[in-house]
């Protein structure tokens, strides 16, 4: 097999499916926006944004875009440097960056004496140390040691890679110490997790039905009681007719006992629609209206089903459980895929609503009043009573006015109570379906607005919690950079390594299995887990260690452990598909892969968030972007390198032996004439 073949690029369009995305967000962002006109000042401003927040290449660009535009000083000229070597190791510069770095002692003279000029002067000579053969970095470490704080730091941070083997070792006690106090530092545990969650969307509420009742219904019920009333006062002038008391007394009593079994017979009604209504709710059977997402209202009974299943009662019990509250569950799914299901928005902005409704209906189960309905509903004694001591009167008393009626009138009379029958029918039936709509749409609109105002507290104090909690950029990357140096010293703990034992390092940090991911426009993606790959590279061979990091909870979980030596890596290459998500393949003699997924889909998913990131414009660059983040190249290069040379490539350098002299047209070469220097204040 020859080197080409070893380390090889494939581009290939076979699909990888992304099931570890849960979720992502956008948050919107101007702060790393470049327009045409940005005055220098503000670019530089903007690329130390990138910086610190994990994306030096594109604060390289930024920052020299700066300096050429005449804004320069020995803070810009240090940050400049930082882009540069961040992320990068020393053998990994290329030569074009390496020629760069190597004027910098003859720009040194512009600047005024301060920290950052310091710094510069340290870094340099650091650089020229690392360069030659056999030259110990001890004096540039003391030199960077006895800086202020601020300059230290950036400088532990940013040149993790390049300072390796003996040069870690004075400083890795202190590093490991401020990992470990950063790891926890602005109470990370309660509010890391506000990054990965997405806007809430707004409240929203089932609508009452509107009243199923038309006017033509309000003509027909009207129709129906004019015959009615007409026969029933032609009845009463017949029996008042007859002079006899027995009649007159009846149809007083028909009367009154009419209107008491008229709105008896109402209440009743009324109450047992609502009871029923509410069975069918609680029950899951109510049924929601089609959705044009299936997926959707799949994720939303998974996360529905997700929070039941954290509130069993008892653990053990957990299938019992949500068999017992199947049909509650059916009903909140359908409620949020009727009111959602047609936004094309992502199940995480629903979530806040999934569990404020889980946990109103767990309190409430565990309180004895799921059902309380029932009661609210439940058709009171008096009511049944009155109906049947109603019915009870009305109908003999109804039968001895038609029997006068008969008597005083045969024709007229008999016609009379026919009407009365048949139209007095037809008016209950029409004024019952009539008065029961309006009811129920009066009542249904009022515990409506009680549900939406409860809704809309619940979605402003948790919007308030996702703002009060946020955490920015910067404290993300310095969560993130703790880990990864915690990671480290267990890693070496690990291998029994010292940092002298190490001659390069590489950290690899990929999505995890199951993950959620968010980011700032203009920034690569965060993930709430993370499958982190240390690559240690010794005499002996290349030592990895992998574990899965859980960003948000601070924990580490599924170790991994591997040694190889340098003969035993075959190849390594590179898959990329059409959505610009990367895998790496390293493949060892004995036949193994090892199958590394780096990125996932570099473009936005329309069924996961419909909010699609504003600056992918390029895909092609955001992929970048991330690749960059998660450390790709160094990782690439080094395994390149182990596959092509094997245990020969240690002793190759990029840039041969010693620190080469500065070309003359380049030493005097200067971008920005003194003249056009800006002062800072």
């Amino acid at each position: 097999m020859t080197d080409g073949e070893k380390a090889k690029t494939e581009n290939t369009a076979e699909a990888y499916a992304t099931v570890g995305i849960q979720a992502q967000h956008v948050h919107n962002s101007n702060v790393y926006q470049v327009l045409p006109d940005t005055p220098p000042h503000k670019k530089y401003e903007i690329g130390v944004h990138y910086l610190t927040d994990g994306v030096p290449g594109k604060a390289r660009d930024l920052i020299a875009d700066a300096i050429a535009g005449g804004f320069e000083d020995g803070e810009v000229r240090f940050h400049w440097v930082l882009a540069m070597l961040s992320k990068r190791a020393y053998r990994d510069l290329p030569a074009g960056d390496r020629e760069q770095l190597n004027q910098l002692p003859h720009f040194l003279h512009r600047y005024s004496e301060s920290a950052w000029k310091q710094a510069l002067v340290a870094i340099d000579e650091l650089l020229k140390r690392l360069h030659s053969t056999g030259a110990e970095p001890g004096p540039a470490l003391e030199a960077i040691s006895a800086l202020p704080l601020e300059q230290r730091e950036l400088i532990d941070r940013h040149l993790d890679l390049m300072l390796t083997g003996s040069a870690k070792d004075k400083r890795w006690a202190d590093t490991r110490a401020a990992a470990k106090k950063e790891q926890h530092r602005g109470n990370r545990v309660n509010r890391a997790w506000a990054y990965f969650e997405p806007d809430p969307i707004e409240a929203r509420a089932r609508k009452p039905a509107e009243v199923s009742t038309t006017p033509s219904d309000l003509v027909w019920v009207i129709a129906s009681t004019v015959p009615f009333l007409v026969s029933a006062a032609y009845l009463g002038w017949i029996v008042l007719a007859s002079a006899t008391p027995m009649p007159v007394v009846a149809y007083v009593l028909a009367l009154g006992a009419e209107g008491v079994c008229f709105l008896s017979g109402l209440a009743w009604s009324y109450r047992e629609r609502q009871l029923r209504a509410r069975e069918r709710t609680h029950s899951g059977r109510r049924g929601a209206e089609p959705s044009s997402d299936a997926w959707f209202a799949h994720l939303v009974h998974q996360r529905i089903t997700y929070h039941f299943a954290l509130a069993a009662a008892e653990k053990s019990d957990i299938k019992g459980w949500l068999a017992a509250t199947k049909g509650i569950r059916a009903a909140l799914r359908d409620e949020i895929v009727e009111l959602y299901g047609e936004s094309r928005i992502s199940v995480g902005r629903v979530e806040w609503l999934i569990k404020y409704l889980v946990g109103d209906l767990i309190r409430r189960w565990k309180a004895d009043t799921l059902r309380e309905y029932r009661k609210q509903w439940r058709v009171p004694t008096v009511t049944k009573l009155s109906l049947v001591l109603s019915v009870t009167v009305l109908v003999p008393a109804v039968v001895e006015v038609a029997v006068t009626a008969a008597d005083v009138d045969p024709v007229r009379g008999t016609a009379a109570v026919f009407v009365l029958l048949v139209c007095g029918r037809a008016a209950v039936a029409g004024w019952s379906g009539v008065l029961l709509e309006r009811r129920r749409f009066a009542d249904d609109s009022m515990e409506y607005n009680l549900v939406l105002d409860a809704r809309v507290a619940e979605h402003e104090r948790w919007r308030r919690k996702i703002e009060k909690n946020l955490p920015n950029e910067s404290e993300m990357e310095r969560w993130l950079n703790s880990d990864k140096t915690m990671l480290l010293d267990k890693a070496l703990r690990y291998h029994k390594l010292a940092w002298r034992d190490v001659i390069v390092h590489a950290v690899l940090q990929t999505p995890g299995r199951s993950y959620r991911r968010a980011r700032t426009s203009g920034l690569p993606w965060r993930y709430s887990r993370y499958d982190m790959r240390l690559f240690l590279i010794t005499q002996d061979g290349v030592r990895e260690y992998r574990a899965e990091c859980d960003f948000e909870r601070v924990r580490t979980t599924r170790t991994e452990r591997h040694n190889f030596r340098f003969d035993a890596v075959s190849s390594v290459g590179v898959v990329t598909t059409d959505d610009l998500s990367y895998r790496l393949k390293l493949i060892l003699t004995n036949g193994k892969a090892q199958k590394i997924r780096v990125t996932d889909v570099a473009r936005p998913e329309p069924d996961v968030d419909e909010n699609a990131p504003d600056v992918d414009e390029n895909p092609e660059a955001f992929s970048e972007l991330n690749l960059d983040a998660a450390g790709f190249l160094p990782t690439l290069h080094i395994l390149e390198g182990i596959a092509a040379e094997g245990k020969g490539w240690l002793q190759r350098d990029a840039d041969g032996r010693g620190r080469p002299p500065v070309p003359e047209e380049v030493r005097d070469f200067d971008p920005v004439p003194e003249l056009l220097l800006p002062s800072r204040t």
